[in-house]
Formats: C-alpha cells, sequence, structure tokens
C-alpha cells in the first residue's frame, strides 16, 4: 500500500508498506479522503514530524474487523479520531470510529474539524438575539458561524483579511463583514468611558489562532462580554495578552477545545446528524481535492490559498 512520510522540511514523499494488521478491537480502513489541517502545516513545512505519517480528519471504508468488534461490518463507511490518515490504508479503534450516513459526500462526511466545532459551539454561552463577532473565517470561522447562526445569534459579524473569505461569509450568515482596518469604531471597547457597555460585542469568537486575532478579539467584546478562543495557537510562539484591559472589562474568557476522547466522539455524532439533516452546509467550501500524488501541494495551499480555496482534502480511493 501507499503511505506518505514526511521526509524533510516541506516535503512528503509517499512509499510502500504492508498492509497493516489488526488486533481484536480495531479497524481496518480503507482509506477515501482525509482533509488537511492547518494545525499539520509546521510538522510539513518546519520538518517537524520527519518520519512519521499525517492526516487525522479521515473518511474510508471498513476492509475487516477485529473479532471482538460488534458496532461495524465490513463495507461500512466511516469518519472518526483515527489518525494516519495519509495511506491508502489505516487502523482504528472500534470507539474511535463513527458511521457515515449514505447522503453525504465523502468530502462532506469529514468528521473530526466539527468535533472541535461543535464543542467550541457548545462551550460558548450565545444567548438568542445576542451580538456575536467571529474573527478569522477560514474553514473552521464559517463552521462556527453556522453554529452560532443556530443558536439564535441575532447579530454576526465577520472579521477577516481576505475579501473572498469576507464573501463566503455573508453565505454562511454573516450580517455584516469587515477587513480588520475597516472595523467601525462602535465595535471597539478598549478604553474606560461610558461606551464600554453600549459599545462592542457580546460575544467575540477568536479563531484565526494567531496574536492578532485574539488582541482583536479582546477589544471587541463589551464589558461583561464572552470571549471565546476556538483559534488553535500551538504555533507562532506565545502570546501576549492585554490583562488589564480584559480584567477591567470583567469579561468571561472560554477556552473553547475539549480533550476528552469519549465527548469529542459525542460532538462529532451530533455534527454527522446535522450535516444528514440539512443543519450545516460544508459544500461551497470544498472546492480543492488533491490527489496523493500531489499532497505536498496540498499542504502549499493551505498558506497560498489559490483562487476560491477555504479547505482541502486529499482525494485517496473511492467506494
Amino acid at each position: 500500500m501507499r503511505l506518505c512520510v514526511v521526509k524533510k522540511a516541506g516535503y512528503i514523499e509517499i512509499e510502500e508498506a504492508p498492509i497493516p494488521e489488526i488486533k481484536d478491537d480495531e479497524l481496518l480502513i480503507r482509506m477515501l479522503v482525509c482533509g488537511t489541517c492547518l494545525s499539520e502545516y509546521p510538522e510539513w513545512k518546519e520538518g517537524i514530524s520527519i518520519g512519521k505519517i499525517l492526516g487525522h480528519e479521515p473518511v474510508g471504508i471498513v476492509e475487516k474487523i477485529g473479532s471482538h468488534v460488534t458496532r461495524f461490518k465490513a463495507g461500512d463507511r466511516v469518519t472518526g479520531l483515527f489518525k494516519q490518515a495519509f495511506a491508502d490504508y489505516t487502523v482504528a479503534k472500534e470507539e474511535l470510529a463513527l458511521l457515515v450516513p449514505d447522503n453525504l459526500s465523502d468530502a462532506e462526511a469529514i468528521g473530526e474539524p466539527w468535533s472541535c466545532l461543535v464543542s467550541g459551539a457548545d462551550r460558548t454561552d450565545v444567548k438568542l438575539g445576542d451580538t456575536v463577532a467571529v474573527i478569522g473565517c477560514g474553514y473552521m470561522g464559517l463552521g462556527f458561524m453556522q453554529l452560532l447562526k443556530l443558536k439564535g445569534a441575532g447579530k454576526i459579524i465577520a472579521i477577516d483579511v481576505r475579501r473572498e473569505s469576507l464573501e463566503y461569509a455573508k453565505l454562511f450568515g454573516a450580517d455584516e463583514t469587515y477587513t480588520p482596518d475597516e472595523l467601525p469604531n462602535q465595535y471597539i471597547v478598549d478604553e474606560w468611558n461610558d461606551n464600554m457597555f453600549t459599545h462592542g460585542v457580546d460575544v467575540a469568537v477568536e479563531v484565526t489562532g494567531g496574536a492578532p486575532g485574539l488582541d482583536l478579539a479582546g477589544r471587541m467584546v463589551k464589558a461583561h462580554g464572552i470571549l471565546s478562543i476556538v483559534g488553535y495557537h500551538q504555533s507562532g510562539g506565545k502570546r501576549h495578552i492585554d490583562m488589564q484591559l480584559w480584567n477591567w472589562k470583567a469579561i468571561t474568557v472560554i477556552n473553547a477545545h475539549e480533550r476528552r476522547v469519549a465527548e469529542q466522539m459525542k460532538y462529532m455524532e451530533r455534527a454527522i446528524r446535522m450535516f444528514a439533516n440539512g443543519k450545516i452546509n460544508v459544500k461551497p467550501m470544498m472546492k480543492y481535492e488533491f490527489s496523493l500524488e500531489n499532497i505536498n501541494e496540498a499542504f502549499a495551499a493551505m498558506k497560498e490559498k489559490p483562487d476560491g480555496y477555504i479547505k482541502g482534502y486529499i482525494r485517496i480511493g473511492r467506494k
């Protein structure tokens, strides 16, 4: 079988290897697609993961089941939290896989990022009618925006440096869109005056994973508002926050991440249910399909962002 191995900074090579053996509680999965995730970009670009097989946003077909497996059978299409998915085959524990409804395409069925989004939205206290700002309108920000709309946000303000991303934001429910330098003063609260309760937003959601986005989110939330950190802040160095500002405004800061695997699977199941019943729409964002042979191009696209790019995925096999 083919598998993709990080060989050096900025380069993944396809190697041949035997199909893996499985244990009694495992599934052998023939891969169909796997999403590319910005969290793995440094592992590729900087060569952090030399010798490793990446890929953690999988959809595949159960090829074989262990003797103790009861929830799946050969031929089932699954997504889940199993990894090393940039390969023809991978292995998953039974409890880390989830059945995919027949009415979803392979690309729509990528569940892992939505486990993060649904758990984050569940943690973020958005009340009916709240004014909410979403800072960062990539795949995760646009997905979170759809969930906020379902939660009853009264106004959604989208902020991104890319005009193209803001056009997508309008499609997914944004009422107002701005680049950071266009943002009206009424949405900023960074001075001690009577505007601290009337200006700003009820909930500011940071989905950039970068220092500028986090800083802007802290400035946008009003006094006694909520700042929800959805962005993945595991690269780019330490963050220096204006704790004096945050403290003065008495804001509630939420780390909108879930690390309990069993809970992540429950949230993924909720997401798949919403996909299947048309509550969430990912189709417009899934325009960039790459072959396994073009995996390095797929990783580069996460930063280069060609026209229309929001989310990329690798096509490995077909049902």
